[in-house]
């Protein structure tokens, strides 16, 4: 419908706060003031249920020589062209290594790979909140 309508479509983090840049582990603990904390798809359980989809994202990025966030942008950027994804970063060398994400060129197969990975994992624990998510689910 958005390609029908001339919409572009801005995806909202991107990389899953850190999450799809391959940083966030299992042992991965998160300070009172990181959201994170609070987030319930960062829970011990949500994470461990949710690592296959980064596991996919390694291995991609292990082939082609990119980081794991640049295989992820790489991958939204693969999808339409009217697809801007603007992920978040407080530091220069996260945005320059972002940026590379526009040099990179998924192969069919690497594509097809990450399809799979993503429609294989049933995301678990909220974006939000149940109060915050109440308010984005309206």
């Amino acid at each position: 419908m958005l390609d029908e309508l001339g919409i572009g479509f801005v995806p909202f983090s991107p990389l899953g706060r850190g999450f799809l840049t391959g940083q966030v582990t299992a042992d991965s603990t998160f300070g009172e003031n990181d959201i994170r904390a609070n987030l319930p798809r960062f829970t011990p359980e949500a994470l461990a249920k949710n690592f296959a989809l980064v596991d996919a994202v390694k291995q991609v990025a292990a082939r082609t020589g990119a980081t794991p966030g640049q295989i992820a942008l790489a991958w939204l950027l693969a999808q339409r062209e009217w697809m801007v994804p603007i992920p978040g970063t407080r530091r220069i060398s996260r945005l320059d290594e972002n940026l590379g994400a526009t040099e990179i060129e998924l192969s069919g197969d690497d594509l097809a790979e990450l399809d799979r990975a993503s429609a294989a994992v049933d995301l678990t624990g909220d974006r939000y909140p149940e109060a915050m998510q109440r308010m984005i689910d309206r």
